[in-house]
């Protein structure tokens, strides 16, 4: 937590005064990425938009915020308010990739969970390979919607 307060740029008292622990930390921060993943899909998915648009859109909207977020696939919460909130993302998915399906963008064969699992792992790929410095954060999103959708060939 010294570590934390230092490169905040306060003292650790004050960072103990609003969180006991680091994993009060890392929860808190937690529920910022939701809340921030939640509104940048938001934002980006327009009502009558063709779901492969609103693939690309998710993935331009939340593919920046890796910058401040990508460290959280080290730590694991037990807060309920990250848990509910990723449950919602994963509905959201879900209901997205349905979607897709109806509309022949993917195979109805392929389970409708592996694909959100790709959706989910592709994130994280591209927040790993922005921060590694190999990937270009504007090449990013067209790179992840290629891939998913027409996989490495």
């Amino acid at each position: 937590m010294r570590e934390i307060a230092a490169h905040a740029g306060v003292g650790s008292a004050t960072l103990h005064r609003h969180f006991r622990t680091k994993s009060d930390l890392i929860d808190a921060i937690g529920i910022q990425c939701i809340d921030e993943m939640n509104v940048a899909v938001r934002a980006h998915s327009v009502k009558g938009q063709l779901a492969v648009d609103r693939l690309r859109g998710m993935f331009e909207a939340v593919i920046p915020l890796g910058d401040r977020y990508n460290f959280l696939g080290t730590f694991r919460t037990q807060d309920s308010s990250i848990e509910e909130g990723y449950s919602a993302q994963l509905r959201w998915a879900i209901s997205l990739v349905e979607e897709l399906k109806q509309q022949g963008v993917v195979h109805g064969d392929i389970p409708t969970r592996w694909i959100v699992a790709q959706i989910d792992q592709l994130v994280w790929a591209a927040w790993n390979g922005i921060a590694e410095g190999y990937l270009k954060p504007e090449e990013a999103p067209e790179l992840a919607v290629r891939t998913l959708l027409f996989g490495l060939r």
